[in-house]
Parts: structure tokens; C-alpha cells; sequence
């Protein structure tokens, strides 16, 4: 049951749905409650997956019956179609769900330790947590229609489906099957046997092949030889008894897997890192087992414990249920990490149904900027490094507006005085006038309104952001978490949602400079001209300044006299000395010429000596220090402070 991305010529595979077939698929719509584009017979095109059904979005189901028929099932094709249509009706339901599912689980993963969160396992947890949300739900479906007379068509279906994979060494499959055993209300050994297979042990590391024996090194490095060689003993030995510590406990997992499953019955998305929680260990403990294994061992063990083509799952259990191969775009990017739900804490293993929050949740677990790339291998990397800091600075984000001179206030209407006549006749308030009397006398029944003075109203308006952030070398990279950019982020966002527009200077070396010439609101641009990274030298672009700020006009700091507000922000560490001439000579007196045409100059530093900071002060810019990606945040409500006046 996976999704298969389209062929040329499959089509042409297609037999007509029509007698049994047409019949099955007509009840497994009923069953859901909806109709839907015909499903596609395809004999012989399973085996390019090894599974007997898949999916695709947009939504489309197709089975090939040959492989049903050669699994055992050809007599439950209601069964097959209703899982399939389970997957756009419940879970995954749409293709943004199921890649948030996929980065629930990515979550789970590197909480629990993985080495590396990669595509395979990150597939296998998702096919395993929806084909359960699914299969459930079909069960309960199936009774109500049929009665409880009878065994659901599912259970059935899955008896065959997972008898060959009954006695798989991997934990975690057995954690599965029982899982429906308790689900289904199933008696115990109906799936799998009663006692989960033994943890694997994790192998010894292999000593070096080419390390050579100590009386062969010089004598004055081989007391030193000796003990580096202890030290790394001792390492691996303390790393062995942690890779053998279990920390897994299949009886009371499967117990928690199916409170898991009936308390988020709905939400596929909320409930997958719960599940990830419990499962995502199994994995881990592989990973512990196959280190050390010689390269053809461990290709050989997890070909022998994974029938479906992805580590972890049972010997002859059918491929995975997964989306569509596609990468994800820019678009459903933004939308995937703009769900809070992807950013909160980590429940606690043990949980079950009630890990809904409370004193027993771990700590936030944000999935890190480099794991979200290596998710999203195959999406554009720019898009990917916009929406992960779009989504950490939105916590963060404020409007950022600054007060303009005050303005009068419309008048505010005051009580009725009489109209008489010579009054402008455009004062007359008719309505009070009739209301005064049915007959209209000038100057007896007539009225008028009067207004009341008032206070000036303040103006709140939208600012212009000059954003200069330093892409040299010893910056850190987006890739890795930068605090530059976040901050950065955090502040290009607040000017927009205040109504302003923003310029991303992206700057290294000499002739290294990028971004936009012009002011914008488009917040992906924004963005990712933060993430452009150069990893050059450190030359700030003062002639790219001179060349836009010298043909403006001089402020003279009024308010209430100069119509436009120039803010200019420099992210950047101790190189940006060159921004005052350093090493730049010929243009050191530009910064301290533009900032007079500047309403607000502030510079963004991660300096630990301060060696920037009487520069600035002398040429007439403030100074604020950023050192991690946690001070981001507040080095920006600072900033918005300024930048607001």
C-alpha cells in the first residue's frame, strides 16, 4: 500500500471496474460516507512497490489484483478500496497533513536520540501511524454496518496480510500487531506471539585494521599513545553500556499505542507525535544495534527485519501507505511550519491518551534547522530556510510603527441648539427637527447640531527598514541556527505587519553583495535574502551605501518637518570595523556622512570584545549585542522600541 508517482504507460495497464470489483468499490464508499473518482485497476503495477494498493493526491486510489489476489485477499477488495479510501478520508486526509505527520514524527525521532532522522524511518512511522487511524475506524465501520455477528472484513484482510510476518525478530512490529490486537479486542496470539522478540544487543565497535602496535611508534609518543588509546576504551565502553540500557517496554507501549489511537481518532496530525514518542525508540535501538556491525551485516540485517523496503517493519508486511514522492513547495513549506502543533512541547513516553500537556511533558523540542533540511531534502533549500525562521520568529513578531506629528481629530458631535433663521440652511438637522414637532416653525421647532473640540489625534504609520546583515564566513551559517537571521526575521516581520517595508542587504567580501535595490512587503523574498549566505570575507559595501543614501536629503530630526523616516539595521560580529573604514579607507567618513540622512542607525552585533562599539558610537549608531539565538528575540524588542520613536 504505497503511493506511486505517475508512469508513463501505466494507464494502459488498466482493466475496467466493473461485476466484483464495482460492487466492492461502491460498498467501501458507502461504508465512508463518500463518492469519489473511480478507482484505477492496475494489474501487475504493485510490484514496482511491493504493495497491492496505494494512493495519490490529488485524490486517487488504485489497486493492482493480481497482487491481491496472489496475497490472499482477493475475496476482501472491499476491505483493500476502504483503506484506501480511508487515507483521504481520514488520515492523511490531505497532502499538507501528511507531510506535517512526517515532520511530527521527524520530531519524535530526534528526541529520542536518533543518530539521524532520516527519510526511510520518518516513512515507515507515518505508514504504520495512519494505515492504524485507518484500519481502526474501518473495524468500527464495518460492525456497525454488518453487526457484531461476524469478524470485520479489515480484521480478516489483516490476519493474512500480516501472517507471514508473525514471528519478526523487530520489536517494534510486534508493538504494532498487538496494538491491533487490543484495538480490535482481538485475543492475545490472534496477531503475534504472546512475548515480544528480545532487544537486539549492540555489537562491539571493530578495533582500527590499520592501527599500528605501540612498541612500532617512536618512544617519546608512546606513553602519550597509551593513553589516548585507554581514553578511547573507556569511551566506548561507557558508550556500549548506554547503547545497551533498554529503554523500551513492548507490553506496556502496545497499551499505549492504542490509547493513543482512540484518543486522537480525528486528529492525525495532533496525535502522530504521541505516537512517534513511543515508537521512534524501536528505531533508535536498531540504529544502537546495527553500529559497529561490519558493512554487509548490517545490510543484511536490515534487509532480513524489513520486508517493506524501510527498516524497522516486519518480514512480508506490505509496503508503506505514503503520500506522493513529491518534494514540498514553497507554498505548503509556509503552511507546514506555520502550525503551532509542530513547535510544542514533547510529551512524555508513557503518557498514552493522557499526554495532552501538564507537569510530565519534556521540554520544547523544535525540530532544528538542519534535520528540517535534510526532512525536506529535494524542496528548494532557500524556501525551506524562509518558512523555519518565519515560523521561529513568529512567537516574536509585533507590529513595528512609529508616531508621526499629531493631526486634528474629526469633531465630535455635541447636544441640539436651536436653528434660526439666516443659519446656513446645510446645518438643519431635520431629523431632530421633526422629531421636535410634527409642524416645522424656522426659529421655534428647527435645530441644529453643534460639535465639540478635541484633543489631536496621534498618527501611527509604517516604516521603511534599510536591513544590512553580514554573510561572511564567520557568521554562522543558516544551516545551523543563525542568531543573526532570526533576529533579523523577527524584525523584517514586525515592520511588515505594522504596515512598512523592508531592504535586505545580504554582504562578505569585496564585490559579495546581494539582496533587493528596492523597499518590499513580500516576506518570502525578505526572508530568504536573510538566509543568502556568502561564508566570504568581511567588507561592509560602503560604497553600495554611498551610492544609495548620498543623493538624499539631510533630516533635520523634526518630526513634524521631514516627511520620511530612514532606518537602517546592520547584522553583523566584529568585522563590521570595516563598515568605518577599516581595511575599506577610502570610504571611511560614508557611514558617519549617511547617518545624518538617517532617522534611526543601529547596529546588531555578536561581539564578545566590543570592538565595534566606539566605532559606532563615534559615527553616531547604537549598539546592541546578540550572542545566542535565544537573545534574538530581546535584542529586537529593543530595537522596536527605537525604531517606534
Amino acid at each position: 500500500m504505497s503511493a506511486l508517482p505517475a508512469a508513463p504507460g501505466r494507464d494502459a495497464l488498466a482493466v475496467p471496474l466493473d461485476g466484483d470489483a464495482r460492487a466492492a468499490w461502491d460498498r467501501a464508499q458507502e461504508l465512508w460516507g463518500v463518492r469519489m473518482s473511480d478507482a484505477r485497476l492496475l494489474p501487475g503495477a504493485g510490484a514496482e512497490s511491493g504493495a497491492p494498493a496505494w494512493f495519490t493526491f490529488p485524490p486517487a486510489v488504485a489497486v493492482d489484483p493480481q497482487l491481491v489476489a496472489a496475497l490472499g485477499i482477493g475475496d476482501e477488495l472491499e476491505s483493500v478500496f476502504a483503506h484506501e479510501l480511508g487515507h483521504h478520508a481520514l488520515a492523511p486526509s490531505t497532502r499538507i497533513d501528511a507531510l506535517k505527520i512526517r515532520h511530527q514524527l521527524a520530531r519524535a525521532l530526534a528526541a529520542a536520540g536518533a543518530s539521524a532522522v532520516t527519510g526511510d524511518d520518518v516513512a515507515l512511522l507515518s505508514n504504520l501511524w495512519t494505515d492504524l487511524l485507518v484500519n481502526t475506524r474501518v473495524a468500527v465501520l464495518q460492525r456497525r454496518r454488518d453487526g457484531a455477528g461476524g469478524e470485520p472484513g479489515i480484521v480478516r484482510t489483516s490476519r493474512r496480510l500480516y501472517r507471514a510476518s508473525r514471528d519478526s525478530p523487530s520489536r517494534l512490529w510486534w508493538v504494532y500487531l498487538r496494538a491491533y490486537e487490543l484495538l480490535w479486542h482481538l485475543p492475545a496470539e490472534a496477531l503475534c506471539p504472546a512475548t515480544p522478540p528480545p532487544p537486539a544487543r549492540p555489537h562491539a565497535p571493530a578495533a582500527p585494521s590499520n592501527e599500528r602496535p605501540i612498541s612500532e611508534l617512536p618512544e617519546r609518543f608512546q606513553e602519550k599513545e597509551r593513553a589516548l588509546r585507554a581514553a578511547r576504551a573507556e569511551a566506548e565502553r561507557i558508550a556500549a553500556a548506554l547503547d545497551g540500557v533498554i529503554t523500551t517496554h513492548p507490553e506496556v507501549d502496545a497499551d499505549d499505542v492504542a490509547r493513543i489511537v482512540r484518543t486522537f481518532a480525528s486528529d492525525p496530525v495532533g496525535g502522530a507525535l504521541r505516537f512517534g514518542v513511543v515508537m521512534a525508540p524501536y528505531l533508535v535501538e536498531q540504529q544502537k544495534a546495527e553500529r559497529g556491525k561490519p558493512a554487509a551485516g548490517a545490510a543484511a540485517g536490515a534487509a532480513g527485519a524489513a520486508g517493506d523496503g524501510a527498516s524497522g517493519a516486519g518480514a512480508g508486511a506490505p509496503g508503506p501507505c505514503a503520500a506522493d514522492h513529491a518534494p514540498a513547495t514553497a507554498e505548503e513549506l509556509g503552511r507546514i511550519l506555520a502550525d503551532r502543533r509542530l513547535h510544542g512541547d514533547i510529551p512524555a513516553r508513557g503518557l498514552g491518551a493522557a499526554g495532552a500537556g501538564g507537569p510530565d511533558e519534556q521540554e520544547g523540542q523544535r525540530l532544528g534547522v538542519a534535520r528540517t533540511l535534510a526532512l525536506y531534502e529535494g524542496s528548494d533549500e532557500a524556501a525551506v530556510l524562509a518558512a523555519w525562521y518565519r515560523s521561529e520568529a513568529a512567537p516574536w513578531v509585533r507590529p513595528v510603527t512609529e508616531r508621526r506629528p499629531a493631526r486634528p481629530a474629526p469633531e465630535l458631535p455635541g447636544p441640539l441648539e436651536s436653528w434660526e433663521v439666516g443659519d446656513d440652511l446645510a446645518d438643519l438637522d431635520w431629523s431632530a427637527t421633526l422629531q421636535a414637532a410634527p409642524v416645522v416653525v424656522p426659529g421655534v421647532t428647527t435645530r441644529r447640531r453643534s460639535h465639540l473640540d478635541d484633543t489631536p489625534e496621534p498618527v501611527e504609520a509604517g516604516i521603511e527598514l534599510d536591513l544590512y546583515i553580514d554573510s561572511s564566513g564567520s557568521m554562522t551559517s543558516p544551516r545551523r541556527g543563525s542568531a543573526a537571521v532570526l533576529a533579523g526575521t523577527i524584525l523584517a516581520l514586525s515592520v511588515l505587519r505594522g504596515g512598512g517595508r523592508v531592504r535586505v542587504t545580504s554582504f562578505s567580501g569585496p564585490g559579495q553583495v546581494a539582496g533587493s535595490d528596492t523597499f518590499t512587503r513580500d516576506h518570502v523574498r525578505i526572508v530568504a535574502d536573510l538566509a543568502f549566505f556568502f561564508a566570504g570575507s568581511t567588507s561592509f559595501p560602503l560604497d553600495l551605501l554611498a551610492r544609495r543614501y548620498d543623493p538624499l536629503p539631510a533630516l533635520t530630526g523634526d518630526p513634524a518637518h521631514d516627511d520620511v523616516r530612514r532606518h537602517l539595521v546592520v547584522l553583523s560580529d566584529d568585522g563590521l570595523t570595516s563598515m568605518f573604514g577599516e581595511g575599506n579607507e577610502p570610504y571611511a567618513a560614508v557611514a558617519s556622512r549617511v547617518r545624518g540622512k538617517l532617522t534611526t542607525g543601529t547596529l546588531v552585533v555578536l561581539d564578545r570584545m566590543r570592538r565595534v562599539e566606539q566605532l559606532a558610537a563615534a559615527a553616531g549608531y547604537a549598539t546592541l549585542y546578540v550572542q545566542a539565538m535565544e537573545d534574538a528575540p530581546r535584542a529586537c524588542a529593543r530595537l522596536a522600541e527605537v525604531l517606534h520613536g
